[in-house]
């Protein structure tokens, strides 16, 4: 599981620049998920939907989770959550995790992934930790403090930096750790959790791969430039947004150029992964997953980062990949939630799938060849007062939540104007047609389908929404 990493930066995906030659192989001899989905475009809430297969307003993490807010409400994952960890774990498996976790103290095994554990502290905080315990015995700074040397920004935004020694690089170290833990994991069945940091900021790729991308042939996303008319004006003001004529474009293609450069490392580590694998005789029986939390923004509409509705933040890749049991060169057309991947691995892994789960099981889809019915997929954030600037009561929690349904995305927005797209005419999400009475009925039923979801998991923070129905409030502006 990837951090940042968004639906189009593979080469599978259609992508003719970026290299992704072993993640291409992964999907080539499995099954690719055209339409993947967050259930959140923020890092902690979209990890724990990922591995629980419920809703942020089921499990109760809004926000993302770091030291400093242990205790919060809505910060950490709580321990009565039941993860596919835990799952697992009841159903025979040893159950590890490396690299990421942030969900919950980064040192305490949690969630039934107490066999292998090793995971870096949230990575601003400077905190001890093994990946830091690994820097000081390499004697080498850490490259990802805030403000290192040789880091610099784009706008205000985005740090990037360069490695002086490969060592220190965040993935490698990840990798390293589990392939420690498959050498060490050969007879029992075992479900290990690889969480790679990259490509979320600060973007520190191998120097040597930043050749392979020159600027001026990395082009540019065509809304760049979009004046946000019509969008909810909190846009133009918010974190990550880059205001016109503030940077020029070779800035922006200097990010892009570092956002693929870690792109290709990553797709190097993970086939260290698949290698190894490989030489112990245990790739076709093994189910590897390749996905991301949430997206990244990297210009379009003039924003870096997440936390948004735009495809580009909370759609992501993801492949499945069991030469065993999955049919190669699947790719599957109906959407994938992110509350759909656990009850599917939990299914292909012979595990029952517990009743509380809100996703769906695409497994004897994928496993026999068959296109899945589509159906709707939801995603909710908090607001930017909640995830920036520590704004952490109930209301700010739950502030946007999406639904697409068919060529049609709609963004129900709490405190301002709501958000329709069509986007079989408009991929770029550039016309906002929540407004426009042509389009009044398919903003109604795209509502419908957001209450229905809520009817049936339980609305938590998100009653405001059935109750403004309930009470015949205008359409537009929620």
């Amino acid at each position: 599981m990837c951090d940042q990493l968004r639906w189009d930066a593979v080469g599978y995906a259609g992508n003719g620049v970026v290299r992704t030659p072993n993640i291409d192989r992964l999907a080539a001899r499995g099954a690719w998920f055209e339409s993947a989905y967050c259930a959140s475009p923020l890092c902690s809430p979209a990890r724990a939907s990922w591995l629980t297969g419920t809703y942020p307003h089921t499990h109760g993490l809004y926000n993302n989770y770091a030291p400093s807010r242990e205790g919060i409400e809505g910060c950490t994952l709580s321990d009565d959550a039941v993860t596919i960890g835990g799952l697992l774990k009841e159903h025979g498996y040893a159950c590890g995790n490396v690299g990421v976790w942030h969900l919950s103290d980064d040192a305490v095994p949690a969630h039934g992934f107490d066999d292998h554990w090793c995971c870096f502290s949230y990575i601003y905080e400077n905190l001890p930790g093994p990946f830091f315990g690994h820097l000081k015995d390499l004697g080498v700074a850490n490259p990802y403090a805030l403000d290192a040397p040789g880091t610099f920004r784009y706008g205000r935004e985005m740090p990037l930096g360069n490695l002086t020694d490969p060592r220190a690089q965040r993935t490698t170290w990840t990798v390293d750790q589990a392939l420690g833990v498959l050498a060490r994991s050969r007879t029992d069945p075992l479900f290990l959790l690889v969480g790679i940091k990259d490509p979320h900021p600060p973007i520190i790729p191998p120097s040597e791969l930043l050749a392979h991308y020159s600027p001026e042939r990395l082009p540019l996303p065509g809304n760049f430039h979009d004046p946000l008319d019509g969008k909810p004006p909190s846009q133009t003001r918010r974190r990550g947004r880059v205001p016109p004529g503030s940077v020029t474009t070779e800035e922006l293609r200097t990010v892009m150029r570092y956002y693929y450069a870690l792109v290709t490392h990553i797709d190097r580590q993970i086939g260290r992964l698949v290698e190894a694998l490989e030489r112990a005789g245990r790739m076709d029986r093994t189910i590897f997953v390749v996905n991301s939390d949430h997206g990244e923004m990297l210009g379009n509409h003039g924003f870096v980062e997440k936390a948004l509705m735009y495809e580009e933040s909370v759609r992501v890749p993801c492949l499945i990949s069991w030469p065993e049991a999955i049919p190669a060169g699947q790719r599957v057309a109906a959407p994938l939630a992110g509350v759909d991947l656990a009850p599917t691995l939990l299914e292909l892994a012979g595990a029952p799938v517990p009743d509380a789960v809100e996703g769906r099981s695409l497994a004897q889809a994928i496993t026999t060849g068959t296109a899945p019915q589509p159906a709707p997929v939801f995603a909710e954030v908090a607001s930017a007062e909640a995830i920036y600037r520590g704004n952490h009561i109930s209301t700010q929690y739950a502030a946007h939540v999406m639904v697409r349904d068919g060529g049609w995305k709609y963004v129900w927005n709490r405190f301002e104007i709501d958000e329709l797209y069509d986007l079989a005419a408009d991929p770029s999400e550039m016309d906002n047609l929540a407004a426009s009475s042509l389009c009044a009925d398919r903003l109604a039923e795209m509502r419908r389908l957001i209450v229905a979801m809520l009817n049936r998991n339980g609305p938590g923070l998100y009653d405001w929404c059935a109750r403004s129905l309930t009470r015949g409030r205008k359409l537009q502006g929620g």
